[in-house]
């Protein structure tokens, strides 16, 4: 794997990324045969011609405890996590660089909060988005996932800012 730069990631996360018209279904949550989890993926295409997927995840006995990632593929199709809007899990998360440094924050345990892909962390041979700040935008997986979409340049077709993303169990997270 190679290392992202900051500027590249940047990039990547900024490029437009628009939805096909069937998206939701496509992410509605399915049983994982015999996972304690639901999940779904959908590949999409960037305006500048780079291929994202965009996995979403969460787990059946805890609604609260969810991932929504997006990730680059290169040409190889070797992935890479650009950011993670994660629920409230249960263990302790450690920002493993910022703790190496003696430096404040670097943990947190079942909080809301955004993973982020960094240069940093690759180059000391870190998880490329072992980054994580806690985060007050969501609270609930049909939230995170509005702003999951509303952050990172993607597009959902016939969205606009003022309407919600999601309606309900559109997303197929109430059990």
């Amino acid at each position: 794997m190679r290392v992202l730069t900051d500027s590249e990631i940047a990039a990547l996360l900024a490029e437009r990324k628009p939805l096909p018209v069937t998206w939701a279904a496509r992410l509605a949550l399915r049983d994982k045969g015999g996972q304690m989890h639901r999940q779904r993926e959908l590949e999409v295409q960037g305006d500048g011609g780079h291929k994202f997927r965009v996995v979403v995840r969460q787990n059946v006995l805890n609604q609260l405890d969810f991932s929504i990632i997006l990730m680059f593929l290169d040409e190889d199709r070797t992935g890479y996590r650009l950011v993670r809007f994660n629920g409230r899990h249960p263990s302790q998360h450690t920002n493993k660089w910022e703790k190496q440094r003696g430096l404040s924050n670097w943990a947190f345990r079942n909080r809301f909060h955004i993973h982020q892909a960094t240069e940093r962390y690759q180059v000391d041979g870190l998880e490329i988005d072992g980054y994580a700040e806690v985060t007050g935008r969501y609270d609930s997986f049909d939230s995170a996932l509005a702003e999951f979409v509303t952050g990172n340049g993607i597009e959902a077709p016939g969205s606009t800012p003022d309407e919600p993303l999601l309606s309900g169990d559109s997303m197929g997270t109430k059990p």
